[in-house]
């Protein structure tokens, strides 16, 4: 999995209140069927997620179209993490 941090997002105000020190709390994130993109800690797992599951640059700029893809407002009720995959895999080149 790509490895970038809450310092490569692009966008702020997330909230922070996901102990990632509990290894449960971090299992129980990362299989959740939900994601909560008001969350750091999910987005940031989540954008690295999409960069190891499909074939883009694994790069910052990637990490951050992903992020600002997950923002968009047609997005903005979504909340299933495989519909999300899928709408930002199905639009990387159109947005």
């Amino acid at each position: 999995m790509a490895n970038f941090t809450t310092e490569d997002l692009a966008f702020t105000g997330y909230s922070q209140t996901v102990d990632v020190s509990n290894n449960l709390t971090y299992n129980e994130i990362i299989e959740r069927i939900y994601l909560d993109k008001t969350e750091e800690f999910e987005v940031v797992h989540f954008c690295n997620q999409f960069l190891q599951r499909y074939k883009v640059p694994q790069t910052k700029i990637s990490f951050q179209k992903v992020e600002s893809l997950l923002q968009h407002s047609i997005l903005e009720n979504e909340v299933y993490r495989e519909q999300l995959l899928d709408w930002i895999a199905s639009n990387w080149v159109k947005i």
